[in-house]
């Protein structure tokens, strides 16, 4: 069915198989530590693209299973369509042709999502992430049908996004679980660091070949360890290796290696959100090694002052920075 204004997206869209139209990566789930990816601007708020070449290759040498461009840490909401594919087409270009790239549309108006998604689809996205619509409370009959509306029009797997601090609208995981059996849905991140919430979505969806990732870096071994299948992470800019050490020791039933690793990760994380948090902290630890800009995008201003010194000094203790790194 379409949306109830009648709109179904692009008219030139035809008709959507009964699974995914790519046999790809995705086909058989999510599993691995993705990189939920910062999107390098200028002072200008123009793509850096230089940066953005860097920061391909850093997070593609240091293993990661994917990128997820224009999410929260690519400060999607605050880009133009037009400038959330320029960027999806860009990265496909950077990273090797297999390795999955699932951009996130703008989810506010649900037509629009739906065009998007085509859009992606053009450009060589293999999946998409997608946060219920922002703001305005949705009744868990009305999110369903967000998203399973959504799924029948799509080209491409959808990851549900829950992240309800930022969006002030989570996806509950009675609604995920009604969900998971869409052919095209299939899996969720879930980035509210909230333990008991990604237990009880896990719990739901056991059983259902359902890929639940977690958001928060600093869970991803409790997550893996409750059954969960990895990470979209904002920590794999900067210390890509690190999060993919924790997956492999996990995968290999090697605890005590994860857990030792994971307190390390949890320390970088620790250290960019006392400096400001997702992007501009993020940013800030890139510029401070030498990826790219440390510019957010506008209206947000990178971290300076004290902020800054502190954030080098912590990250040059925790061996991310070399000793010395100047802090400007």
């Amino acid at each position: 069915g379409g949306w109830p204004n009648g709109e179904r997206g692009p008219v030139n869209a035809g008709p959507v198989s009964a699974g995914p139209v790519s046999a790809g990566p995705v086909s058989a789930g999510l599993a691995g530590v993705y990189c939920a990816l910062v999107t390098p601007l200028d002072g200008s708020g123009a793509l850096d693209d230089a940066g953005l070449e860097r920061l391909a290759d850093r997070v593609v040498r240091g293993g990661v299973a994917g990128v997820c461009p224009a999410g929260s840490t690519g400060e999607g909401m605050r880009l133009s369509a037009e400038q959330r594919i320029s960027l999806l087409r860009r990265v496909r270009a950077l990273v090797p042709p297999g390795l999955t790239v699932i951009p996130s549309p703008s989810s506010t108006h649900p037509p629009a999502t739906a065009e998007e998604i085509w859009a992606f689809a053009g450009e060589g996205a293999d999946a998409v992430l997608v946060a219920p619509p922002a703001s305005y409370r949705l009744a868990d009959d009305d999110l369903f049908r967000f998203y399973d509306t959504l799924a029948e029009q799509s080209p491409l797997p959808i990851v549900m996004y829950h992240i309800p601090d930022l969006m002030g609208v989570g996806v509950p995981a009675k609604v995920a679980a009604r969900l998971a059996g869409h052919p095209r849905i299939i899996g969720l991140k879930d980035s509210s660091r909230q333990f008991e919430y990604t237990e009880e979505v896990l719990y739901a969806t056991a059983g259902t070949g359902f890929s639940v990732l977690t958001g928060s870096d600093t869970m991803l071994v409790a997550t893996l360890l409750h059954g969960g299948t990895g990470a979209i992470a904002a920590s794999a800019n900067l210390v890509p290796d690190l999060g993919c050490a924790v997956y492999r020791a996990a995968a290999r039933q090697d605890w005590e290696e994860a857990g030792r690793l994971q307190e390390r990760l949890f320390h970088v994380v620790a250290a960019v959100r006392q400096a400001g948090g997702a992007a501009p902290g993020w940013k800030a630890a890139l510029g401070l090694a030498g990826v790219c800009s440390p510019q957010p995008a506008p209206p947000a201003g990178p971290v300076t002052g004290p902020a800054l010194d502190r954030l080098r000094e912590r990250l040059a203790e925790l061996e991310v920075l070399p000793a010395g790194t100047p802090a400007g």
